[in-house]
């Protein structure tokens, strides 16, 4: 047997889907299972997309591969959209197009670490994040954000975890797990004391469309943000095509030229013909998601209200996303907690120790994928787990 690296050794696999497979075969066995757990939304994708996709599969050039960049004419459709939509100023040259959100991560994060630098992830943190960075060999450090103030991120929560081998700093905002966004001002002072300090800003913004409280700021929209800032985004979300594999990464055309020799590398370019869709929404409608905000509220208000009814778990909705990260009662580990759910009322949840140290006393519930129907029968099932536990 080959040797593996530490590297590999050192990533914890997350459970979702051991989860997954769980409820399937209890779904093969009969049960009704309800699930609240991976973050996909439950919409289909855009008419645009899915008639340029049929369109696509007769043009000649969509079975050859484009440039590892990606097809110029959607990163200039794309440069295009963020500077209507978020004043962000960039150029072709400075966007690589990735084989979904979780690809331009590990893209950065090869391109920008070396060996032994720490990288600070406000947590709770997304888990793929946590893994990419070990397995690029960088040292993930966890920099809680503080619950009483919703999970936002705040520049006090960082500045006392940063050292002198930090490289980067990873934002996710809104947040997958919490659903926090993060506040004008904040991301500012962020982005500008980064600078200062000559470490890079890495901004997930995969749920850019999803900011139902307020709106949506991109660390690109800071006018030096060419200095210290990286984008990673995804339209796995926003446009529902999570099986398309279709992201990107933002940054100076700099590090753009050093990332693209790892692109070449890892895939040489995303699926053309997934290109080609994404493009005639991107160009068509941008804004496909926000129709479906007043629905997403609703199963918000539902779940918010379901669970008030169960005195052992609190959850205050986020202003973001398509989560709750609820608490839990005290001395219940997410694990074990998640999957004696599963096992007795049959609903998927995330343990939240997933997402960092400073998780392990939630549970993550996803309210994309189910309906509002859906999120009042789990709830009523939770209470009676709950019940039944105290009891």
């Amino acid at each position: 047997m080959p040797d593996i690296s530490a590297r590999a050794r050192s990533l914890v696999f997350p459970p979702f889907d051991t989860l997954n497979q769980k409820a399937t075969a209890l779904r093969q066995a009969g049960h009704r299972v309800l699930t609240l757990g991976q973050a996909v939304p439950g919409f289909p994708p855009p008419p645009a997309a899915l008639e340029a996709a049929r369109h696509a599969v007769t043009e000649p050039d969509v079975h050859r591969y484009s440039a590892d960049a990606g097809l110029l004419s959607l990163r200039q459709a794309l440069c295009d959209r963020f500077r209507e939509h978020l004043h962000v100023e960039a150029t072709p040259d400075e966007l690589i197009v990735t084989a979904g959100g979780n690809q331009a991560f590990m893209l950065t994060a090869l391109t920008l670490l070396d060996p032994g630098d720490d990288v600070v992830l406000v947590a709770p943190y997304f888990v793929n994040h946590e893994m990419a960075i070990r397995a690029a060999g960088g040292v993930p450090i966890e920099a809680p954000a503080e619950e009483r103030s919703g999970f936002r991120p705040r520049w006090s929560d960082l500045e006392s975890h940063l050292t002198p081998r930090t490289r980067a700093v990873v934002l996710c905002s809104p947040s997958n797990p919490t659903g926090a966004v993060i506040a004008r001002d904040e991301l500012e002072r962020t982005v500008y004391e980064l600078a200062n300090r000559g470490i890079t800003l890495i901004s997930d913004e995969t749920y850019m469309h999803f900011v139902f409280d307020g709106t949506h700021h991109s660390a690109a929209s800071m006018p030096s943000w060419k200095e210290n800032v990286v984008v990673v985004g995804t339209f796995s979300k926003s446009f529902a095509m999570t099986g398309w594999r279709v992201g990107y990464l933002m940054a100076n055309h700099r590090v753009c030229e050093q990332a693209i020799k790892i692109q070449d590398a890892m895939i040489i370019c995303a699926p053309v013909i997934s290109q080609k869709a994404v493009e005639a929404a991107v160009r068509h409608d941008w804004n496909y998601i926000t129709r479906f905000h007043g629905e997403l509220r609703q199963r918000r208000t539902v779940l918010r209200d379901g669970l008030a009814r169960i005195p052992e778990l609190q959850w205050e909705p986020a202003a973001g996303g398509f989560f709750a990260f609820v608490r839990i009662p005290d001395g219940q580990d997410s694990e074990p907690l998640a999957a004696a759910i599963l096992d007795r009322a049959h609903v998927v949840t995330i343990p939240g120790a997933s997402f960092g140290r400073c998780g392990e006393r939630f549970l993550r519930l996803s309210y994309g994928a189910a309906s509002v129907d859906e999120l009042a029968e789990a709830c009523g099932r939770l209470g009676e787990f709950f019940a039944a536990l105290s009891g």
